[in-house]
C-alpha cells in the first residue's frame, strides 16, 4: 500500500511539474513569436517609419519608457492590422494582444513569464502597456475569443491548448455549471480533437499538454494513462534524436517509469508504434520547414 501511495505521489509531482514547467515555455515562446515578426501596415499608412508599440505590442520596439510615449500604438489600431491581414497567425497575435490587455488591467502588471529574461515590468514598461491597452473595449474582450478559435482550427502553434486553456467561449466556469449543455459538450470535443490531430503531426507543445492532461485528466482531456504514455514516449524519441549524446534527457530516467504501470505487453506495444509514427511525423514536418526556408 505504501509503495503504491508514493508511485502515485511520484506521478503527480512529474505531472505537475511538467504541466508548469510546459506552461511556462509555452507562453514565453508564445509571447516571444508576438514580438519578432511585425505585421505590415495598412496601405493608406502614412509614409514615414510607422510608431513602434510598447513592449507587449505585435509590432515591437523596446519599452515605452525607452521609446518614450509617442511611441505607443493603441492595442485598437493593433488588432485592427492584424485582423485585416487575415492570416490565421495574425488572429492570434491579436488573441494574445487583447489577452495581454485584459490580464494587465486586472492585475496592473503582466507576469514576469511574459519576458524572455523573466524580470518584473518596469513602471516606464507599466506606463507604455496602460496606455496601449487603454482602448480595449467589450467588442475586444467578446471577440478575441473568435479569433482563437479560427487560429487553432487553423493548426497555429499554441493556439490549441489556449484554446482549451481559454474554456468554452472564454468561460471555464461552464465546464462545472453546464458540464450538459450541447454547446459545451461540442466545446470539449473540438478542443480535444484539435490537440490531438496537432500531436500526431508531432507539434511539441500539443505532446507536452496532452501526456501531462491524460495523465491526470485536465480541463477537456480525460485521464488516460495509455496515451499519456503513448505522448510521452513520442516526445522521448523525438528528444533523444534531436539529442543523441544527451543519456538523461528531460524525458527520460527512472522519474518517468511508472508511466508503464499497469498497461499490458499489447497496451505499451501499440503505443509504441504509435509514437515512433509521432517521431516520424515530427521529422517529416521539421525536414518540409527546412525545405521552404
Amino acid at each position: 500500500m505504501q509503495a503504491n501511495k508514493l508511485k502515485l505521489a511520484a506521478a503527480a509531482v512529474a505531472a505537475i511539474s511538467a504541466l508548469a514547467v510546459w506552461g511556462v515555455m509555452q507562453h514565453g515562446a508564445s509571447r516571444t513569436a508576438l514580438h519578432a515578426k511585425p505585421p505590415a501596415y495598412a496601405a493608406h499608412a502614412p509614409a514615414a517609419a510607422p510608431a513602434q508599440g510598447s513592449w507587449f505590442s505585435a509590432v515591437g520596439g523596446p519599452p515605452a519608457g525607452e521609446a518614450g510615449p509617442a511611441a505607443t500604438v493603441p492595442l485598437a489600431r493593433q488588432v485592427d492590422q492584424l485582423v485585416a491581414a487575415g492570416k490565421p497567425e495574425d488572429l492570434y497575435r491579436a488573441y494574445n494582444l487583447i489577452d495581454d490587455c485584459m490580464t494587465f488591467q486586472r492585475l496592473g502588471t503582466l507576469p514576469f513569464l511574459h519576458f524572455p529574461e523573466q524580470r518584473d515590468m518596469t513602471a516606464a514598461e507599466k506606463a507604455g502597456e496602460a496606455l496601449v491597452c487603454a482602448s480595449l473595449t467589450e467588442l475586444h474582450r467578446r471577440a478575441r475569443i473568435d479569433y482563437l478559435a479560427a487560429a487553432a482550427k487553423a493548426g497555429v502553434p499554441g493556439a490549441d491548448t489556449a484554446f482549451m486553456v481559454a474554456g468554452p467561449f472564454g468561460d471555464r466556469d461552464a465546464l462545472a455549471t453546464r458540464p450538459d449543455d450541447p454547446l459545451v459538450v461540442e466545446w470539449r470535443r473540438q478542443a480535444l480533437a484539435q490537440l490531438t490531430s496537432q500531436a500526431l503531426q508531432g507539434d511539441l507543445g500539443s505532446l507536452n499538454t496532452l501526456w501531462t492532461g491524460h495523465l491526470s485528466g485536465w480541463i477537456a482531456i480525460p485521464r488516460d494513462p495509455v496515451l499519456a504514455y503513448t505522448y510521452h514516449a513520442a516526445l522521448q524519441r523525438i528528444d533523444h534524436d534531436q539529442n543523441p549524446d544527451v543519456a538523461d534527457g528531460p524525458y527520460s530516467g527512472n522519474m518517468f517509469a511508472f508511466l508503464k504501470d499497469g498497461l499490458t505487453p499489447e497496451q505499451l506495444a501499440a503505443a509504441n508504434a504509435k509514437a515512433d509514427r509521432i517521431a516520424l511525423n515530427f521529422h517529416q514536418r521539421m525536414a518540409a520547414q527546412e525545405a521552404k526556408q
